[in-house]
C-alpha cells in the first residue's frame, strides 16, 4: 500500500520524491483511528500546520490511488474505508490463519531491591491470538564469583577507610502498576563448578568470556497472559538462611564475611509445546542477613601498613574481580553498581 501511494505521489509531483516519516506517521495514525488532532498531540506538532500538510499531500494521493475524483477527501474517517474498498484491508480470518498461537515477548527487565534481596521485574506481552500459560523459569547461569573481606564489628569502627561505605539500595518501582505475583527464590550459594571461587583460579580466568550456561536451576511458576495483553510479575532472589557465612577468628577483632555475584539470563518456558523466550544478561549481588551489625565492606588501600597481608590481598582481589566485571554488557543490579564505583573510581 505504501510503494501504491508513493507512486500516487510521484505522479502527482512529477518527481521521485518517497513518502515523508511524517506522511507515513500520519497514515498509520488515520488507519488506527486517530483523528488529525490526536496525531499532532502525539507528534508534538501544530494541529492547523498537520491538517494543511494533509489536505495538500496526502488526501490527494489516496485520491489519485482509489480513482477518487480530486479535492474529494474532506474527512480523515475516509481515508481508511476509501483503501479498504480498494482491497488494501487484510481480513482477519487471513490474519487469524496466519498467528493462531500464543507468541510471548519480554517487554522490559530492571533489577531492583536491595542487596539482601534482588528483584528482578518482568514485564511480557502475547503478541499471539491465544492465551499463554507460563509454566516454568529456568535461571541459567554464566558465572558465580565470591566476594570476600574482612569487616569490623560496629563497635570497633576502623577510621582509616579508603572510601566510604556502598550505601543500602532502597525498593523502587519503575511503575505504579503492581506485578500479578511475585516468587520467591532462593539461588544456591555453592555451585560445582570451578568458576565459583575466584581465589582458586588465575585472573586471566575470572570471566566466562564465551558466555556458556555452567549451571542451570528450574523453578516452577503458574502465570497467564491473554492474547493481546501484557503482565508483569516478579521474582525476589535471596541466599539460602544457612548461609550466614560470618567466620571469627580468637585472635583477631575482625569478622570474615562473603557476598556472591551472579551472571545470569532467565528463560520462561510457556504452553503444552514448551515455547520460550529468554532475557538479557542479568548480574546481581547478593548477601545473608548477618546476626551481627557489621559495617559495610570497606575497600583497603597498599598503605594501610597496619593491616595483615591476608586482609589486603583479599581486598585487592575483589577490586580486581569488581573491574572487570564493571565491563560486561548486562544489565546490573543497583547494589552492585554501588559497590563497582567505589572499587573503580
Amino acid at each position: 500500500m505504501c510503494q501504491d501511494i508513493t507512486s500516487a505521489k510521484q505522479q502527482i509531483s512529477g518527481k521521485p520524491k518517497q513518502l515523508t516519516p511524517l506522511e507515513i506517521n500520519c497514515l498509520r495514525g488515520l488507519l488506527c483511528g486517530y483523528s488529525p488532532s490526536e496525531i499532532a498531540a502525539a507528534m508534538n506538532r501544530e494541529v492547523r500546520g498537520l491538517r494543511v500538510d494533509l489536505s495538500r499531500g496526502l488526501y490527494r494521493y489516496i485520491e489519485l490511488l482509489t480513482n477518487r475524483p480530486s479535492n474529494t477527501l474532506k474527512d480523515w474517517r475516509e481515508v481508511a474505508d476509501w483503501l479498504a474498498k480498494a482491497n488494501y484491508k487484510i481480513s482477519f480470518s487471513h490474519h487469524n490463519s496466519q498467528n493462531n498461537d500464543s507468541a510471548l515477548k519480554i517487554v522490559d527487565v530492571s533489577l531492583e531491591g536491595s542487596v539482601n534481596s534482588c528483584v528482578i521485574d518482568l514485564k511480557v506481552r502475547n503478541i499471539g491470538d491465544r492465551v499463554a500459560f507460563l509454566k516454568n523459569a529456568k535461571f541459567l547461569f554464566h558465572d558465580v564469583w565470591m566476594l570476600k573481606s574482612w569487616v569490623l564489628p560496629k563497635l570497633e569502627i576502623n577510621k582509616q577507610q579508603a572510601y566510604a561505605p556502598a550505601p543500602a539500595m532502597a525498593m523502587q518501582r519503575s511503575r505504579t502498576v503492581p506485578p500479578s505475583c511475585d516468587y520467591q527464590v532462593f539461588l544456591p550459594a555453592n555451585l560445582n563448578f570451578d568458576i565459583a571461587l575466584p581465589l582458586s583460579f588465575s585472573r586471566e580466568n575470572y570471566l566466562n568470556t564465551q558466555q556458556k550456561i555452567v549451571y542451570t536451576e528450574n523453578f516452577k511458576i503458574s502465570q497467564c497472559v491473554s492474547c493481546n495483553d501484557v503482565d508483569r510479575f516478579t521474582f525476589t532472589l535471596f541466599l539460602p538462611e544457612n548461609e550466614q557465612q560470618v567466620s571469627r577468628n580468637e585472635y583477631s577483632p575482625y569478622l570474615v564475611r562473603t557476598s556472591y555475584i551472579y551472571n545470569f539470563k532467565i528463560e520462561l518456558i510457556y504452553d503444552e509445546d514448551n515455547k520460550s523466550i529468554e532475557s538479557s544478561d542479568l548480574i546481581i549481588l547478593l548477601e545473608p542477613k548477618y546476626s551481627e551489625n557489621l559495617e559495610t565492606r570497606e575497600f583497603w588501600t597498599e598503605s594501610d601498613s597496619k593491616l595483615s597481608t591476608e586482609m589486603k590481598k583479599w581486598s585487592q582481589q575483589n577490586l580486581e574481580l569488581l573491574t572487570a566485571i564493571a565491563k560486561i554488557k548486562s544489565v546490573m543490579s543497583s547494589s552492585l553498581n554501588s559497590l563497582i564505583k567505589i572499587a573503580v573510581r
